[in-house]
């Protein structure tokens, strides 16, 4: 009679380390959750692997007993490849698969415990063997550095501890921002992970108090190496305390506990000769009359400035947002909650009539604007912003103030100097806050105004007038002569107020 040959429970892996395999009884491969248990042993060599193998082979065999027995918690299972060489983010990731399984246990269940002592199972494993022993003290002496990072790990997967930047990726994949307010949030998180960093915080959002949230924001306001405007740091607040919002829904902190709730620094009210403002219509005309490098800006400029529109809905345009009615819909901008439709300006028609022929729907109306590399957190208009810039300064266009960044004119100067020619032409404030996209200041109009007829926003788009034809700086098409079409008869049809 043969004697059976007893299994060596080692395996050999691609890279030629070795590592102990225990294959799960059929029967419990459902509740275990695999056909085999199996753990790296850290080594090429068979003889050492051979040595190591035995404790993991009886621990396995262990958790294969307590499954046939009803007793083997997930977390044991989840955590089996657990060791001490794992990186920071894969000790973060297990602990958080971890915590949501411990999280779905009711409190007060024996599945409860289960599942929390194969959580502390999984911290040991981590920690690793003891090194050494304190004859004062009689306590085992473990690798400091492992012995730390296991700590981290129990207090993440028991619910204590949320590393700020976990549900980072989940909260901005979520929320309807714009890659710029992305990337704002972004640097507000780098930020707050700088400071503490050297205010030694642990990283993590229970560690975020409002005493520290306030530190936080002094320091900032306050550093001398990298000084931030109150605007800035406002901006940064504002991001972080709508992530904190969405941590309270999403249920990692408790509701109204945001750290970030009115803390906000004074608005400082830019000075007389600081105040960004519109263009002259000397400046206007310079623009005009001169010949930018990309041959798209000049129609984006005169849709800009007929239109008061801002320059990313104006670049992000396709064909089909000019309507049969004679009216171009604008994507929704800031806090704009829909589209918007404006009236074409008859001094725009014949340039909307050009971009739109032998154009698709779905085409792009302003195809040579350069595309935004998808992992820049840039809108659409991004390159004609610098491209105009470049040419409006290279024009003499230019209002800088000592000491500050941001020009006093750019291409918002352009809405600036329609909103401005229109209020002058006497158009009625409430109108052409509705054409421009700004919400109605007044109670009654905010609530109770169902929309203006296209009559009533053409009379305040035609209000607006390019500087006259008889002016040496008048604007010119390509031939050299402002196209004025006539204005064609529209339907009085109510437009949605924005």
């Amino acid at each position: 009679m043969s004697r059976r040959r007893t299994p060596s429970y080692l395996e050999k892996m691609n890279n030629g380390g070795w590592r102990v395999s225990v294959p799960v009884p059929r029967e419990l491969m459902r509740a275990i959750g695999k056909t085999r248990l199996k753990r790296s042993l850290d080594t090429h060599s068979q003889a050492e692997a051979e040595r190591k193998k035995h404790a993991i082979v009886a621990e396995f065999l262990a958790m294969i007993d307590a499954a046939r027995q009803g007793r083997l918690p997930k977390a044991t299972v989840t955590g089996i490849a657990a060791a001490a060489s794992m990186s920071d983010k894969e000790l973060t990731s297990l602990a958080l698969d971890l915590r949501a399984t411990l999280q779905a246990q009711d409190e007060v269940s024996e599945e409860f415990e289960l599942e929390k002592e194969g959580i502390y199972q999984v911290a040991e494993r981590i920690r690793g063997s003891e090194i050494g022993h304190d004859e004062e003290t009689d306590n085992p002496i473990f690798d400091p550095h492992s012995e730390k990072r296991a700590g981290q790990f129990l207090r993440v997967a028991l619910g204590k501890e949320t590393p700020v930047r976990e549900p980072l990726n989940l909260f901005h994949a979520q929320v309807k921002w714009s890659p710029r307010t992305k990337s704002d949030s972004s640097r507000a998180i780098n930020a707050l992970e700088d400071w503490c960093k050297a205010s030694r915080v642990p990283f993590v959002i229970e560690a975020i108090t409002r005493k520290r949230a306030g530190q936080f924001i002094g320091d900032l306001a306050s550093s001398a190496d990298r000084p931030l405007t109150n605007r800035t740091i406002n901006k940064y607040l504002s991001c972080l305390s709508q992530f904190w919002l969405w941590l309270e829904k999403r249920g990692y902190v408790e509701l109204d506990s945001s750290p970030w709730s009115r803390q906000s620094l004074p608005k400082i009210q830019a000075k007389e000769d600081e105040k960004e403002r519109p263009f002259t219509d000397e400046e206007i005309g310079k623009l005009f009359t001169g010949q930018p490098n990309q041959s798209y800006l000049k129609d984006v400029m005169l849709i800009g400035a007929l239109t008061g529109a801002r320059i990313d809905a104006i670049i992000s345009l396709k064909a089909k947002d000019i309507t049969d009615d004679g009216c171009i819909r604008f994507k929704p901008q800031k806090r704009e909650k829909a589209s918007r439709l404006v009236p074409v300006h008859s001094a725009l028609k014949s340039t909307v009539e050009r971009l739109v022929k032998d154009r698709k729907p779905n085409d792009d109306l302003f195809p040579d604007c350069p595309p935004v590399a998808d992992d820049k957190p840039q809108e659409r208009s991004m390159p004609a912003v610098k491209a105009f810039t470049y040419y409006r300064r290279s024009s003499g266009v230019t209002d800088l103030v000592p000491g500050k960044r941001r020009d006093r004119v750019n291409f918002h100067s352009f809405r600036r100097w329609f909103i401005t020619k229109a209020i002058q032409a006497g158009q009625p404030e409430l109108v052409v806050q509705i054409v421009v996209g700004h919400k109605p200041q007044s109670i009654t109009a905010g609530t109770y105004l169902e929309g203006l007829t296209i009559d009533q926003m053409r009379d305040c788009v035609e209000a607006v007038k390019l500087p006259s034809s008889s002016s040496p700086n008048h604007p010119a098409d390509d031939q050299g002569q402002l196209i004025l079409a006539e204005r064609q008869p529209l339907k009085s049809e109510a437009i949605p107020a924005a």
